[in-house]
């Protein structure tokens, strides 16, 4: 029997706990390691915060606070406690430490994150986010797994080994990442603290050569390795400290994210790290009410603000700034309108926020369009596919060539510029080549003109309805660079909010409108 075609058939057996020398060990696949050299050196800090992160009250635009008043009366900020990072844009107050490092050009945020026809429940909207897959197919690998797979094919036999030493991929945590799933095995470890440790079955072993014999030989095999790469994993954290004094007390992800620079700082080769923090589902006092910028979300806002901080100022210490970037993301958004539990309910579109010293320090994408009145379920529209944000990490972060970013991901995506080197993208701190310039008249009755600005090129034209659903292709062409102009018809369409949704090759705008 073919052992990896074995290894696949029975994997989800594989998942399940088994006692070795008394010990009972939850199994999460194998544990494969890399080499520096096949990342580049390199390494990625995956920061997820569960629940469903509410994107307007961290990254809030100012231009449109007017109307985030009228919607949100029950948990909007006061504007003047709002931390302005742009004329246009502005963080929550807890986020000082994240306003520090825009300021020393080491964030950047991109706006509007989601995926066509988005999922609200948790369960399988993180499903999507962590295995790069579209909301209509159901993928069990994730989408760093695939990409470790595709750099060890032969994984796991043989692992650990001269050559690769160190483990693939670490999550710090009770259980193992599906973001580090391939096709058929976990290539990462999971670390609950750097003192964890495991005594393996040794000695050599007579396997039968039936199917139970080629899984507990898979099985006993990966034991073996975990206590081996538990042993270098503690070694190398010996070789480092932490002396950064902004760690902070009784902080969960500054926790996890000290574990994370010990092991970077002390040499270990790998190329990826996955933390979480939980508590963003914000259904109900999301604030307090009568001083609105504290409460729940500014708690989280601010250990997240916080830990970041201390772990950036950690590897700057260490002379290790500019090979570690980091991406903070949520499995999706939520509502444009408050409800009345003083929170906000499952939304579709989020802010993504990356990290480090060699990030591109701006604030990428529009700010999305707040109108006066919502639906209750109107939620903040797409702008930026989250595929996009790990296909710009594979190919400008980890060097990936852009038909190995398609088989890893499915398909093709927009490579943005989230890198200060990007030198080969437009610089978005000059965006503007790209714009609605106004929708006449707007509310539509029947028809309306659509006047839009282009760099040339090929150019799509899309209209949504409020859920996020596409709902006609109004325009596929290749232009001339300069203003243009539609005609749209109504016909079809019922009364309500719609956006329209204008890219090019590098830029998506979106623009909400209203038939009535």
């Amino acid at each position: 029997m073919d052992r990896r075609k074995f290894i696949k058939n029975t994997a989800s057996f594989i998942t399940l706990p088994i006692l070795l020398n008394g010990q009972a060990i939850q199994v999460f696949g194998a544990n494969g390691f890399i080499s520096p050299e096949d990342t580049n050196g390199r390494i990625l800090v995956l920061i997820q915060l569960d629940g469903g992160n509410d994107g307007l009250n961290t990254l809030i635009p100012l231009d449109m606070y007017d109307n985030l008043a009228k919607v949100r009366p029950q948990i909007i900020l006061p504007e003047n406690k709002i931390l302005h990072l742009t004329e246009l844009n502005g963080i929550h107050p807890s986020m000082d430490k994240i306003k520090n490092l825009f300021e020393e050009e080491s964030v950047m945020f991109l706006q509007n994150v989601g995926y066509p026809q988005p999922n609200l429940s948790h369960f399988r909207s993180k499903e999507i986010i962590l295995s790069a897959s579209d909301s209509q197919t159901n993928v069990s690998s994730g989408w760093f797994g695939r990409y470790l797979e595709e750099l060890h094919p032969t994984y796991p036999e043989n692992y650990p080994n001269e050559s690769y030493p160190h483990p693939l991929a670490v999550t710090i945590g009770s259980s193992s990442s599906p973001t580090c799933q391939g096709d058929i095995n976990n290539l990462g470890v999971v670390l609950t603290n750097l003192t964890t440790s495991y005594s393996s079955q040794s000695g050599v072993v007579d396997f039968p050569n039936t199917p139970y014999g080629y899984e507990l030989h898979y099985i006993t095999q990966i034991m073996q390795s975990t206590e081996k790469y538990l042993a270098a994993i503690s070694e190398t954290a010996d070789m480092s400290e932490t002396i950064s004094e902004n760690w902070p007390d009784s902080n969960s992800l500054a926790d996890k994210l000290k574990i994370v620079a010990r092991l970077i700082t002390g040499g270990l080769a790998t190329p990826i790290y996955v933390v979480n923090l939980g508590g963003f589902d914000t259904h109900a006092n999301q604030v307090v009410q009568g001083n609105m910028e504290l409460g729940k979300h500014a708690d989280l806002l601010k250990y997240v603000s916080d830990a970041i901080y201390a772990f950036q100022d950690e590897l700057a210490k260490h002379n290790k700034q500019d090979d570690v970037i980091g991406l903070v993301y949520s499995e999706f958004g939520r509502r444009i309108a408050s409800n009345n539990s003083s929170g906000t309910d499952h939304g579709e579109a989020f802010p993504m926020m990356l990290f480090g010293n060699q990030v591109n320090p701006v604030i990428y994408g529009s700010n999305p369009e707040i109108p006066e009145a919502v639906e209750t379920k109107t939620n903040v529209p797409m702008e930026i596919d989250f595929r996009s944000v790990y296909a710009s990490i594979l190919h400008h972060w980890f060097q990936v060539e852009t038909t190995d970013i398609q088989n890893i991901l499915f398909d093709e995506f927009t490579i943005l510029p989230i890198l200060k080197s990007n030198s080969d993208i437009i610089d978005v701190k000059n965006q503007g080549d790209l714009k609605i310039s106004n929708i006449f008249p707007n509310p539509v009755l029947t028809d309306c003109r659509i006047n839009f600005k282009t760099s040339g090129g090929p150019v799509t034209l899309k209209l949504y309805n409020y859920s996020g659903q596409e709902i006609r292709v109004l325009l596929n062409a290749k232009l001339p660079g300069g203003n243009q102009s539609i005609h749209f018809s109504r016909i079809g369409l019922s009364n309500g909010q719609y956006y329209l949704v204008l890219q090019n090759k590098f830029e998506r705008i979106t623009q909400a409108f209203s038939i009535q």
